[in-house]
Order: structure tokens, then C-alpha cells, then sequence
């Protein structure tokens, strides 16, 4: 279930991630990869009237997890975006908690 969303990387690091990535979450979260989402935003940021290369970020979408496990999870996704895009400057990782109740698939909530 859980659902990244990367920002500010080339779609070709983004594919290159997609290969190991979800696999090496999902072993930490005890999960099958195939419940993992991983989307591209291909996004542009602009600072004083110029795009800013600089900044890439990842979402983590999930339902609650220990501060463990963020600590895992984040250091796995810096090792591997570092990895894929050679000429990254800056990594926010952040993450987002679901609330089972709110999250529906096929009509009906976890």
C-alpha cells in the first residue's frame, strides 16, 4: 500500500529505482513489493525567476510505522536516489501518514 512519489530526478533514475528500490522497502516493512506505488512527478522548481535543479524530493505515503522504520526507510531511499542520480545536491524525504480508516481500495478501507 504504501505510495512514493519522486520529484525533481530524470525519469531514467526514476526507472533505474524502480528496479531494487521497492523491493529493499518492502523487505524492511515486512510487506509484498507488489503493494508498493512508485510514481513520477516530473516537476520543475524555480527560485529568483530560474529553474532550480537542486531540490528532489520523495514522498512517502503509508499508514503509521515506528520512528525505526523511518530511519530505515529513509536511509534506504538516500542510498538508492544517490546511487540513481549521481548529481544529486539535495534529498527531502518525507513522510506522510495515512489514517486506515480514510484509505479505500476497491471500496473498502483497511
Amino acid at each position: 500500500m504504501p505510495h512514493l512519489r519522486l520529484r525533481g530526478l530524470p525519469e531514467a533514475a526514476v526507472i533505474d529505482l524502480s528496479r531494487s528500490l521497492l523491493r529493499d522497502l518492502a523487505q524492511i516493512c515486512n510487506v509484498d513489493q507488489q503493494g508498493f506505488t512508485l510514481d513520477w512527478v516530473p516537476s520543475v522548481s524555480y527560485r529568483d525567476g530560474m529553474p532550480d535543479l537542486s531540490i528532489t524530493q520523495v514522498e512517502m505515503l503509508w499508514f503509521p510505522k515506528d520512528p525505526h522504520t523511518h530511519q530505515l526507510v529513509e536511509c534506504t531511499i538516500r542510498e538508492a536516489v544517490t546511487l540513481a542520480y549521481p548529481e544529486l545536491k539535495s534529498l527531502s524525504v518525507m513522510f506522510i501518514e495515512l489514517d486506515p480508516s480514510t484509505y479505500f481500495r476497491n471500496g473498502a478501507h483497511f
